[in-house]
This record gives C-alpha cells, structure tokens and sequence, in this order.
C-alpha cells in the first residue's frame, strides 16, 4: 500500500532570495506535526517580480542560492523530501537565467532538477503582458523522480496548458504529477481549476498543484487557489486567495482503480 503524506506551501513572496528563504524556513517548521514525506512550494519561490533589472540584480546562481541552501538543511534534519517548485536562477556565462524546479531528497541531496519548457510570451490584457522568452532559457527535457516507491513527474505553471508534456510524462509511468506555479489573477480565476482537474483525468493520475498568491515586488499579482486533484479529477485539498499550508494524504492505489475503470491512458 503506498500512501503520501503532502504539504504544500502556499505563500507570498518578498523581492529578495533572503527574504523568501527566512519565510519559507518558518513555513516548512510549521508542517512537522503533519510529518509529510513531501513538501511542495511555488513557481518563483525564491523571487517574483515584473522588474527584468531587479530580476536580474537579486537573482542568484543554483550554488549560492539561500534557499536551496536551508532547504537542504531542512531536509536532512527532518527526512522530509521538499520540491522547490521553482527558483530563477543564473547560469555561468548565460544572459538568460533559468526557470528550474528542484528536487531535493530526504537526505538533503538535489536529485532531479526540471527547466521549465514553455515560456509564457501572453497577453493577458491591455496593462497586463509577459514575455517569459526574453529573460529565460527554456528547458527542453522532460523530468521525473522516484521516491517512496512513486513515480513523479516534474511541470512548471505554463506548462500546464500543453497536455503532450502530461501525457508524455504519464505514457512513461508518472502516477503523481508536481504543478508548482505563479498563475496570474485573471488567467487563475479562467483557467486554474479547469485546466488543473482535465490535466489529472485525462492521465488518471494525482495533480500537486501549489501557487503562489497575493501582490509581490512590482505589484506583480497571483492567484493563489493552491490544490490537490486525484485521478478521477475531484479536488480532495485546496486553499484560498492568502498565504497557506494545504496537509493531505493521497493512496496511490486510487490511480490503479481509476485506469481500470477508464483505460485511455492505456489506449493512447
């Protein structure tokens, strides 16, 4: 029988990597009653900003970014596996940084690391525009880890809205898929829920979906609504509009039961 213990992290980011490493440490203290096998935190968990040269002048490289580093640490200490949805970082001798999602073990070892594939280039409205490719290196491979004896796989916010990268990452055996984001306001309030829930019943698998939310640096704004959808596409967890901790534990055996009810993914 193989059940996991989730905690996903729902907070609003300060401008800086110091300042998100500090709220982040308190945050992972406060799930120890729960004792969860996983925590989850959101896209741009170390900085979030519409500033390309506040981007640029605070963002750090992988080696010396102050949450990785405490997120290490806090895993070691507490055998607790921890996904920092994702960080922005620098990469030597590149003029774009990278958008990445990193996994990291209960022994405070990075074990996978995902570079976000699809770059948000949108229009969302007349004040409200991003262009994801300007900044950023996309990635260009797809990621999976396997923990506790379950097969994960690893997406990036925008990534949500291209169901091949799903498919694909379920076709090679995902029964959990991490969806770490900073959805905006009014694409959240359109799409998050609906997008999230036929994301998990078109591959029959659970959909980790942890958001950032509130007003950040450069009156950036994101929609929150963290939550946790099983196979059959029911939201078993979710959050509001402010800073949370979402505490759920999913059965694995759910995907089984569901796949054998619906076979699609078996079919295609």
């Amino acid at each position: 029988m193989k059940k996991l213990k989730i905690s996903q992290i729902q907070f609003q980011a300060k401008p800086t990597p110091k300042e998100n490493s500090f709220i982040l440490e308190k945050l992972f203290k406060r799930t120890k009653s729960f004792a969860p096998d996983l925590i989850c935190t959101p896209e741009c968990s170390n900085i979030i900003t519409n500033d390309r040269k506040h981007l640029f002048d605070n963002s750090t490289y992988q080696y010396n970014c102050p949450i990785i580093y405490m997120a290490k640490n806090y895993a070691k200490q507490n055998k607790v596996h921890i996904n920092l949805g994702s960080l922005l970082l620098k990469k030597r001798n590149k003029k774009k940084l990278v958008n990445r999602s990193i996994f990291i073990d209960s022994k405070g070892k990075i074990k996978k690391i995902y570079d976000k594939i699809h770059m948000f280039d949108v229009n969302i409205n007349k004040t409200e525009t991003h262009r994801e490719s300007e900044s950023f290196q996309a990635g260009n491979k797809i990621a999976m880890i396997n923990f506790n004896k379950v097969k994960v796989g690893l997406t990036i916010c925008y990534d949500l809205r291209f169901p091949n990268l799903f498919r694909k990452l379920a076709k090679n055996g995902s029964e959990v898929i991490l969806m770490p984001a900073a959805f905006t306001v009014p694409s959240g309030k359109a799409h998050w829920e609906t997008l999230l829930r036929a994301r998990a019943i078109e591959n029959s698998l659970f959909i980790i979906a942890t958001n950032m939310c509130g007003t950040h640096h450069s009156n950036r704004k994101t929609y929150g609504h963290s939550m946790l959808i099983n196979p059959w596409g029911k939201i078993i967890s979710k959050a509001k509009s402010k800073s949370s901790i979402i505490n759920t534990i999913i059965d694995l055996r759910e995907v089984i039961n569901v796949r054998k009810k619906i076979p699609a993914i078996l079919n295609y």
